[in-house]
């Protein structure tokens, strides 16, 4: 038996509180059946800071069972996103910082969904862990905790004592993982295919904008990266980036390496594979003529650039994110 604690907040998202509760009561009915017994295997209890209800997201009131003060058993902390405003939610959450790192003191294992990690970097237990969270806040995230590792390929990953997921409804898959690594692979695959979750999926890379976010400051390359979104399917080369933007190659590759931590050539394949995934999920193009469209002339060069960011071919691509309509 596992006794689990699942945390809410104001302005947490609903559907990670509130999924992961049906995911775990789920996993009891199929526990129960398969062992032929009365007693569930995940004690869940839904929690807050101070035991009063909070609101969600989407404003909804969720009103716990206790307060994190009346824990007195923990073998997993379930940590919830907050879809913005993460300041203010660490700040308004500030007694969870030595809670968690208590608990886990203790051997309770630490789990984050999303911006949960954010609460989870507080306590300083991270420093020597890769962990996931979504990619859109990872710039935020790492300016704020440089000294932490992350792995923004994984949905979910496992570092024994700390387990991290990506985005959202990655939530899914991680407490489908937790299933089968605490009741077995039957136990998971039944709760899989009632939910229709695809439960061995492991990358998140597909599902995101494949090149960098521009949070830097360096406003004159933050021009260049503009200046390249909007001509990445013409023919570029470092030497006439540079010149289109009055520099050096050698001053170019070091503030554009500086600034973004890639290369211009590297953010130039993320442009065009971008440019690609959009082609695949709105038109029936070929891929020999879209490689061609994004400054290709061998199709199967790039298609292993495009399996290098997104993890699969482009006809995977196209299959799993292709419009119904086309």
């Amino acid at each position: 038996m596992k006794q689990v604690v699942v945390l809410a907040f104001n302005n947490c998202l609903t559907s990670s509180v509130i999924g992961v509760l049906d995911v775990f009561d789920i996993a009891n009915n199929f526990w129960k059946i398969h062992k032929q017994t009365e007693q569930n295997f995940f004690q869940v209890k839904l929690t807050t800071v101070n035991g009063q209800a909070i609101r969600s997201f989407n404003l909804m009131p969720i009103t716990p069972l206790l307060s994190i003060n009346d824990v007195s058993q923990a073998d997993l902390i379930i940590v919830p996103p907050v879809m913005d405003r993460i300041d203010q939610a660490l700040a308004e959450n500030v007694a969870l910082t030595p809670w968690l790192k208590d608990r886990h003191a203790q051997g309770s294992i630490l789990v984050s969904i999303c911006t949960g990690i954010f609460f989870l970097a507080e306590t300083g237990l991270l420093h020597d862990k890769t962990v996931t969270t979504n990619p859109l806040l990872a710039a935020l995230f790492q300016q704020r905790y440089p000294e932490i590792v992350l792995n923004l390929q994984r949905l979910f990953i496992d570092e024994n004592d700390i387990l991290s997921a990506g985005p959202t409804y990655a939530f899914l898959d991680l407490i489908i993982y937790l299933v089968e690594k605490y009741c077995g692979l039957d136990v998971a695959l039944q709760c899989s295919k009632l939910l229709l979750h695809d439960k061995n999926r492991s990358s998140q890379a597909p599902y995101f904008f494949s090149h960098s976010s521009i949070t830097h400051q360096d406003e004159e390359i933050k021009q260049v990266q503009q200046w390249m979104e909007q001509h990445c399917t013409q023919t570029l080369t470092i030497e006439s980036i540079a010149e289109h933007c009055h520099m050096s190659v050698r001053n170019l590759v070091r503030r554009f390496r500086s600034a973004t931590g890639e290369t211009p050539l590297m953010y130039l394949q993320r442009l065009r594979v971008e440019f690609a995934k959009k082609k695949l999920e709105s038109t029936q193009m070929n891929v020999e003529a879209i490689t061609y469209q994004v400054g290709y002339t061998d199709a199967k060069s790039f298609g292993r650039l495009f399996k290098r960011y997104t993890s699969l071919s482009p006809s995977e691509y196209r299959k799993r994110f292709s419009s119904r309509l086309v």
